[in-house]
């Protein structure tokens, strides 16, 4: 059980922190061939810039578990606690919608991407790969959403601090 509660929080970040490391080390190789062996990797650039883009989708259900999602509170701040506690309700709730708006336009885009066959330019893997990631992403967004819905409705999250 321990296990799948470091995974509820932490999963995310651990997923961003792989992603970080690939695009460290894969970075780091590229300049030691190009500068040290005039001989530069051509598929690194393609494998860093999607592991830069994993990492911003990754970061969307991490943002929403951690309540630490960007937002204006100049006005919510000068309201009553519980009148906070429904507006961040709303605003979570507008958050899980917009997600399951997302992953729809996910699996659209898998389907079109996976009926024209497209290929990545370097590593020539299907693209599709790709968009399968981000709409989990999106999905657990979804997911994500839910739980912080359902830990400020019972108020089991006040429980845990």
């Amino acid at each position: 059980m321990t296990i799948l509660k470091w995974l509820d929080k932490n999963f995310e970040l651990g997923c961003m922190a792989v992603l970080l490391a690939v695009m460290t080390v894969l970075s780091f190789a590229n300049v030691v061939m190009r500068y040290c062996f005039n001989n530069a990797l051509t598929w690194s650039d393609e494998v860093c810039c999607y592991c830069l883009a994993l990492s911003a989708f990754f970061s969307l259900p991490a943002t929403i578990r951690n309540r630490s999602m960007i937002r204006v509170d100049t006005f919510t701040t000068m309201l009553s606690k519980p009148v906070q506690r429904v507006i961040t309700l709303i605003c979570t709730v507008i958050v899980a919608v917009f997600a399951v708006l997302l992953v729809k336009g996910g699996y659209d885009l898998i389907a079109v991407t996976l009926k024209t066959g497209q290929r990545s330019p370097a590593l020539q893997i299907p693209v599709a790969n790709f968009y399968w990631v981000m709409t989990f992403c999106f999905l657990l967004a979804v997911v994500r959403s839910i739980e912080v819905i359902f830990l400020d409705v019972s108020g089991k999250e006040k429980e845990k601090k």
